[in-house]
């Protein structure tokens, strides 16, 4: 499920908002429409920067990403025919 949330301001405010949202994320608290973020630390954590710029305007993202450990994938292998 996606959780999603948007804000407008200046580059102060966002600086505001991104010293105060970094702390709350690794203190267990951050929150997003309601659903607090628990970012495992038993996990391998995928992350990365991205940066966009072009005519219209720019973007900065970053993204945390992992797997479940928990997940059973069934695989299944179709037979070969003879």
């Amino acid at each position: 499920m996606r959780y999603q949330e948007d804000f407008t301001g200046t580059k102060t405010e966002f600086g505001d908002f991104i010293k105060k949202a970094i702390p709350e994320l690794f203190a267990g608290r951050l929150t997003v429409e309601g659903k607090t973020i628990s970012i495992p630390s038993d996990v391998t954590l995928d992350y990365k920067v991205k940066y966009d710029e072009d005519a219209e305007g720019g973007s900065v993202s970053i993204k945390v990403s992992w797997d479940n450990p928990n997940l059973d994938l069934e695989i299944e292998e179709e037979e070969e025919e003879e």
